[in-house]
């Protein structure tokens, strides 16, 4: 357990977490929001709750860890640390009880990507899919990381072939384009989603990398970053899979290691250094990993910060598309838009400035897409309800194609079943696919 957090005791039940909160504003339930949480952690550290562990959990297990609630608060009350330690403690209550939400975990965290794809494959069978009335995402094509480390040299010429990986155990070497200058060494960490189920991102993210002069390592050995497991209350599986990832990097030399995913992101920047204490076993490679590790929108900005000018593409057609920034994107502390699109949607509006061809228009509110992670496997009715909340907006804006840059985002917005009709189904990708479709010049 991390140490006490007390800034429950700063909450002044002002109420101004209760509009950006997801949950909250399903049926504007006081028992669903940041302040109402807040307040069961008061009381149960004041002894004096008198509610069952069940009926605590329904209220944590509801929110989705998207921290909407505390970037609007006035007095820095930590809403998602209280949360994710009320879990953890109720999870000691469940632990050996059999759930659907547990069997999605052990499978999460199991290696063997066969098993997920296969579970996913059968809960889209139509009889199981009826059977269980939720949509459960398909895996596309093969897992991007197979049984060895994966180097790609950086592409320093558009005219050349495209890069193909290296054979397995070579060591990463300093080394010089053709003008003489360092190359970047960036180490990618994919994520369970983004290398089983849609690993076309995973080869997009390589390909935009390479393509700018960067050589990427991509260690077989990592997993899951432990999101799914944190949310759960699972604070020993989350641990797990942190060291795990940690390791996997130790020791490559790189300058970065870079995710495309906004919820990895977060769990690897934000959670991971509260979690573990000084006294703790890899403690230092912990922090290490944390610090080395941003997004994929940062790390372009900081090519640009080097000088190095960021590879222009451009879509065969013109493409008028919404960027759903995920409640987990942040941008670096430094960052300062210039330009429109960086306006817009921040860091990654300096990929989508180069695009030709992309056009984006503006969501009114960036309402959060209903994930959450678990939130979405645990309660799916509710999930679907924020979701479709969010297709409000974006109807209004009538895109031909949605981006955004975080796995579970992509999961809710790619089922739009009971929200639009068949036939009006919106494609949903991350902008770092259409950046690299530009730059290979494919329709």
């Amino acid at each position: 357990m991390p140490s006490e957090n007390k800034s429950y005791l700063n909450c002044v039940h002002c109420g101004k977490c209760l509009p950006v909160c997801p949950s909250y504003n399903i049926d504007f339930n006081e028992f669903l929001s940041p302040r109402g949480r807040v307040r069961i952690v008061l009381t149960d550290y004041a002894d004096s709750l008198l509610l069952r562990p069940g009926k605590i959990m329904e209220s944590m297990s509801t929110c989705l860890l998207c921290g909407r609630c505390e970037k609007v608060c006035p007095n820095d009350v930590n809403i998602t640390e209280l949360v994710a330690n009320e879990k953890i403690k109720l999870e000691e209550f469940g632990r050996k009880r059999f759930s659907s939400d547990k069997l999605a975990l052990n499978i999460l965290k199991n290696k063997r990507k066969v098993l997920l794809k296969s579970a996913l494959k059968i809960a889209n069978i139509p009889f199981f899919k009826k059977l269980s009335g939720r949509n459960s995402p398909l895996p596309e094509g093969k897992s991007f990381i197979g049984k060895r480390d994966l180097i790609f040299n950086a592409d320093t010429s558009l005219e050349k072939s495209q890069s193909s990986p290296l054979k397995h155990g070579q060591v990463i070497m300093q080394s010089a384009d053709e003008d003489g200058k360092n190359i970047f060494k960036a180490g990618y960490f994919s994520g369970c989603v983004f290398n089983g189920i849609y690993s076309q991102i995973s080869i997009d993210t390589v390909t935009s990398l390479t393509k700018n002069g960067v050589e990427v390592f991509v260690p077989k050995m990592q997993g899951c970053c432990g999101l799914p497991f944190i949310s759960s209350g699972d604070l020993k599986s989350f641990k797990e899979l942190a060291v795990n990832n940690a390791l996997a990097f130790k020791g490559k030399k790189l300058d970065y290691i870079v995710t495309s995913c906004a919820s990895c992101s977060y769990s690897i920047n934000k959670l991971y250094p509260k979690y573990f204490n000084e006294n703790e076993e890899n403690y230092t490679e912990i922090l290490d990993f944390s610090k080395k590790l941003i997004s994929i929108w940062a790390f372009f900005n900081e090519l640009k910060k080097h000088g190095i000018e960021i590879k222009k593409g451009k879509l065969d057609k013109e493409t008028k598309a919404v960027f759903h920034i995920p409640c987990h994107l942040s941008n670096m502390p430094d960052f300062k838009p210039v330009t429109a699109y960086e306006k817009l949607i921040g860091e990654p509006g300096l990929i989508a400035d180069k695009i030709a061809g992309l056009k984006l228009k503006p969501l009114k509110y960036n309402y959060c897409c209903g994930n959450g992670g678990m939130f979405n496997v645990r309660h799916y009715d509710l999930s679907k309800k924020i979701t479709k909340r969010k297709f409000e907006e974006i109807k209004e804006a009538a895109p031909q194609e949605i981006l955004t840059s975080c796995s579970g985002c992509i999961f809710s917005l790619k089922d739009q079943s009971g929200i639009v009709k068949h036939n009006e189904v919106i494609p949903v990708n991350h902008l770092i696919g259409i950046y690299a479709r530009s730059l290979r010049g494919e329709k």
